[in-house]
């Protein structure tokens, strides 16, 4: 996915702020654009242009080690706490909605047994393939620590 920067040129919006918009790639930029399907969010006009942008890269400000954090245990009671929606967890929790959209669209759910289908995958006895699956802790570093390639990655649900 791509954020491009958008700017309104309608003469209602000429001082307004940019607003972004996330497309696939350029080619998927051009033809809403073309379509009139990219709308200013403030006034609807399609009047809508791509502004010039350099590319981001960010850059972790915490260095990954191989030592392995301590990660806090969270009782029930804390679950149920309401949790303030902000900009940056509301970008994070649209991020993780897209990624589990596009794994769910392009691998297989193998559910519990996914630790033993990659295992079977490493070795040659089953066809190599995009899986996703449930695995404990231990497990997903015992998989690490045998050189293969997996992401745990949180499961949030969908936006309703």
């Amino acid at each position: 996915m791509i954020k491009y920067s958008l700017i309104c040129k309608s003469q209602y919006c000429s001082k307004q702020k940019n607003f972004d918009g996330w497309f696939q790639n350029i080619e998927a930029f051009q033809n809403q654009k073309s379509k009139g399907l990219i709308l200013c969010p403030l006034c609807g006009s399609d009047d809508v242009i791509k502004s010039l942008t350099t590319p981001s890269f960010r850059l972790s400000k915490v260095k990954s080690t191989d030592t392995e954090v301590e990660q806090k245990e969270v009782d029930d009671k804390n679950l149920r706490k309401p949790v303030r929606s902000n900009d940056k967890t509301q970008h994070i929790s649209i991020l993780l909605r897209a990624m589990k959209k596009e794994i769910k669209k392009n691998s297989e759910f193998v559910g519990d047994d996914f630790v033993k289908e990659v295992r079977s995958m490493k070795v040659d006895k089953t066809k190599e393939r995009s899986v996703y699956g449930h695995g404990t802790k231990k497990e997903i570093e015992e998989l690490k620590e045998e050189g293969v390639n997996v992401l745990n990655i949180p499961w949030i649900p969908d936006d309703h």
